[in-house]
């Protein structure tokens, strides 16, 4: 790979949520599309190379420190087959994993059974004392999501191809989050676990791709290649997959008009110019936007520890005026930090905070606070437009008297530095339309690098212990009680709840874009040519 600074040589069905781009990958066609720029209509492409543009580079192509969700995400699951896939309408198909389930009650043990004949890019073979050192491996990394594997208390090998795992505490999505998009399912093979270093700008994964390191650059462009060794050949139907890090989605438009890019993940001030352009537009819930309040106890910022001033915050916004001027039509206001439909979301929370003013300057008075007060909060641009959001709920505030300062982190190791430094007391993010345990575990559970104050609740903690260990029948019943307690207590201020917008070529076929489901996937390749 080419570096800036430096040139290399060398179960039931159930409906659920994802971040899925590209990542089952399993095959396509593209019709090449007819006209060229001068006429207005998309460029044509080569039938024999995707390219895919993504608004931020990953910040590892190791699985372990990859984080999850796109753009991160989407050059590491080119190269890493999941243990499962989440499919287009959110139910669970076999991946590297061909069996698994829970056994017995309580959601603390579980059993996968692995495909036979699976080797890695390197030759080497897929076996369950192999996942059992990738899961030990993942845990000690420090990534994102480690503390989701440093949840299993015991990976047993029971077989060649089979393994049990315990869990210390209940988790229901187990076998969710071993799909694609949080790469702990994206086993790394035994060689590349003997020098974990090389990961960061090399692949050693079962997928159906490889990273060509002489044509890669970067946090610029990521070339793939087809894995010699992938265990269903007949899925591979490109002989290239180019993933393009293009930061301004205008620009990213442009590289699609002159036939550079074949599909981008967009944002609500896009869509509409892409339609005009003549590109497949496609759009569903994804995101529910909100503002994290980190320092709930009032440890730097004293005043965020009043639920009165929580509630101000929430009071404040003008929820149906700023997502109309953020989001236009592909969005609609929210209290809650889940999306419609998700198993807590409650639509009797729904319009909880009326946008009042005069009632948010009485909540501060009352709670000693007449004058505001000031805080710092991120927005890192994960997300297309969580800077504009984070000025646009600032103004807001500043109409009662709470000043917030705005910090945009310049990379996202700045960032997460910044979220473990404790240094915003409160963030910007649009995250993910996912299942509430895994919400409430990665926003609500002390440790958490969303939760960097430790902030804790003993009814809060409760609802979601009862809720991980219930049943799915239950299970959703709890979240709605948790839900309302969160709302209540104002430990976000949620506003939106924000489509996903996707462009893609004309003549891209092989793709399914179906709204069904909470987030469903937004670009599933499916094996058969077209």
């Amino acid at each position: 790979m080419v570096d800036k600074k430096f040139h290399r040589s060398a179960l039931p069905r159930r409906v659920r949520t994802a971040w899925i781009l590209g990542v089952a990958l399993l095959g396509a066609a593209l019709a090449a599309c007819g006209g060229g720029g001068a006429t207005g209509r998309p460029a044509a492409q080569s039938p024999e190379t995707l390219t895919i543009a993504v608004a931020a580079p990953p910040q590892s192509l190791n699985p372990a420190l990859a984080g999850n969700g796109d753009p991160l995400i989407i050059p590491v699951e080119l190269a890493y087959d999941p243990l499962i896939y989440l499919k287009p309408d959110g139910s669970l198909a076999p991946g590297l994993a061909t069996k698994w389930g829970y056994v017995g009650s309580g959601n603390k043990v579980f059993d996968l059974t692995l495909r036979s004949g699976v080797k890695f890019s390197d030759g080497s073979s897929l076996t369950a004392q192999g996942v059992a050192d990738y899961f030990a491996y993942f845990a000690k990394a420090g990534g994102l999501g480690a503390s989701r594997v440093q949840n299993f208390e015991k990976v047993a090998v029971t077989g060649p191809l089979s393994l049990r795992i315990t869990l210390r505490s209940a988790n229901p999505e187990l076998a969710y989050i071993l799909t694609q998009g949080f790469a702990i399912g994206d086993v790394i093979s035994p060689n590349g676990l003997r020098d974990p270093n090389k990961l960061g700008t090399s692949t050693a994964g079962a997928g159906q791709y490889v990273l060509d390191a002489g044509e890669s650059v970067t946090n610029q462009t990521y070339v793939f290649t087809p894995n010699p060794n992938y265990w269903n050949p007949k899925a591979i139907n490109w002989k290239k997959v180019v993933v393009k890090v293009i930061t301004d989605s205008n620009a990213a438009l442009g590289a699609m008009r002159a036939g550079q890019v074949d599909y981008m993940i967009s944002n609500s001030k896009g869509a509409d110019a892409a339609k005009q352009a003549g590109f497949n537009v496609s759009t569903w819930p994804y995101l529910f936007g909100h503002i994290q309040l980190f320092d709930r106890g009032g440890t730097q910022v004293k005043a965020l520890g009043d639920v009165r001033v929580r509630q101000a915050l929430n009071h404040a916004i003008d929820r149906k005026a700023l997502v109309k001027a953020l989001f236009g039509k592909y969005a609609s206001p929210s209290d809650q930090i889940l999306l419609p439909k998700a198993d807590g979301y409650d639509a009797s929370l729904d319009g909880h905070y009326t946008y009042d003013p005069a009632k948010a300057k009485s909540l501060l008075k009352q709670a000693g606070y007449p004058n505001g007060f000031s805080l710092v909060m991120a927005a890192y641009n994960l997300q297309p437009g969580e800077t504009d959001a984070a000025q646009a709920v600032a103004g807001y505030w500043s109409k009662i008297g709470v000043n917030a300062k705005i910090e945009v982190p310049v990379s996202i190791s700045a960032y997460t530095s910044g979220l473990t430094s404790k240094k915003y007391q409160a963030q910007m993010f649009e995250y993910g339309g996912l299942p509430m345990y895994l919400v409430a575990d990665q926003l609500l559970s002390t440790g958490s690098l969303f939760n960097p104050f430790n902030n804790s609740n003993p009814e809060i903690t409760g609802l979601m212990r009862e809720g991980a260990a219930a049943d799915d029948a239950s299970r959703p019943a709890i979240y709605k009680r948790l839900q309302k307690v969160l709302v209540e207590q104002a430990w976000f201020v949620p506003f939106a709840s924000i489509d996903k917008v996707t462009v893609s070529r004309p003549g891209l076929q092989g793709v399914t874009s179906t709204p069904r489901g909470l987030d469903p996937n937004p670009v599933f390749f499916t094996a058969a040519k077209s």
